[in-house]
């Protein structure tokens, strides 16, 4: 890609109002976003809402300029750092069936991660003693069963499976941030980033330099679920986010896992009204690699075994 397509690429990815239609009837239209950018006013009224063929024939404001500088000089001067658009073979196809995806996503770290099996853990932010551990070994265990662990980077249940998969043997992780890949949220994660870009692969769908809202704190979750080849749950409240990540999931015919708890505790509630509603229930990393990986000879556990 030529610095000129790219430049293209992050002006269009940058303009306010473009929805995921919007872009790709311009892409279709005029077969690249160099050409579109380039299209008068009155062309791009053909193809798309008025006011965005507006904003895109009066070219970039101040504020987008800025980004598409800044995102520029952050590609040319960070070691590892990449962007991949909507039109790359690389670009995860995931993300295009949740109706909002990005047209660039920006990575750093190992960009062959981009096609792996990517496997959520999700749950509370409180975890027990428990279920810290159980998350940190099922992290842990991921990259062992050739899969990776693909993390939001949260408090919690999150962090902990992310610390297992970046310390467990052979294991890598895709971090999905809500910011921009020059800033650390939430800061406390800093250390955990710093050492997935190292082994796994950063990602985030805004562009260096682009201010952090609600909106894409919120949009982060449902690119996961585009992202992920299951979600699994363990440890949540049924108010808990990773419940509905976990159902956005399943309607896009993800694996919907789930580790089942004590009915009498509040963060079982999740996981088992998830399992009543038709997730696999599953107790160990082989049950994940089972359901992810289709695996004909799952590897027997202690209980399964006859005893005399």
């Amino acid at each position: 890609m030529t610095d000129e397509e790219l430049n293209a690429w992050v002006r269009l990815s940058t303009v306010p109002g473009l929805r995921l239609q919007d872009a790709v009837s311009l892409l279709e239209a005029f077969g690249s976003p160099v050409d579109a950018m380039d299209a008068s006013r009155g062309t791009l009224r053909r193809h798309v809402p008025a006011e965005v063929a507006d904003r895109i024939a009066s070219g970039p404001e101040d504020a987008q300029e800025q980004i598409v500088s800044r995102t520029l000089a952050w590609l040319g001067r960070v070691n590892g750092a990449f962007a991949v658009t909507l039109s790359d073979p690389d670009f995860p196809k995931g993300l295009l069936e949740t109706g909002c995806s990005p047209l660039v996503l920006y990575g750093l770290g190992d960009r062959e991660l981009l096609g792996a099996k990517l496997v959520a853990i999700l749950g509370t932010r409180h975890p027990s003693a428990d279920g810290a551990r159980d998350a940190y070994e099922f992290g842990a265990g991921l990259g062992k069963a050739g899969l990776t662990l693909l993390s939001p980077m949260m408090e919690g249940i999150d962090s902990e499976s992310l610390r297992g998969a970046l310390e467990g043997e052979g294991g890598r992780a895709v971090v999905l941030c809500a910011a921009p890949l020059d800033r650390v949220y939430p800061a406390s994660r800093r250390p955990l980033m710093a050492q997935a870009a190292k082994t796994g692969l950063l990602l985030s769908s805004l562009a260096p330099g682009t201010p952090l809202t609600d909106e894409a704190v919120k949009l982060r979750y449902q690119h996961l679920a585009g992202l992920a080849s299951a979600v699994l749950v363990m440890e949540a409240g049924v108010m808990s986010k990773a419940i509905p990540v976990a159902r956005a999931a399943g309607v896009l015919g993800r694996d919907l896992l789930a580790v089942p708890g004590n009915i009498h505790l509040p963060l079982s509630k999740g996981p088992n009204r998830l399992i009543r509603e038709g997730a696999r229930l599953v107790e160990s990393v082989q049950d994940v690699a089972g359901e992810v990986l289709r695996l004909s000879d799952p590897v027997p556990r202690l209980r399964d075994r006859p005893f005399p």
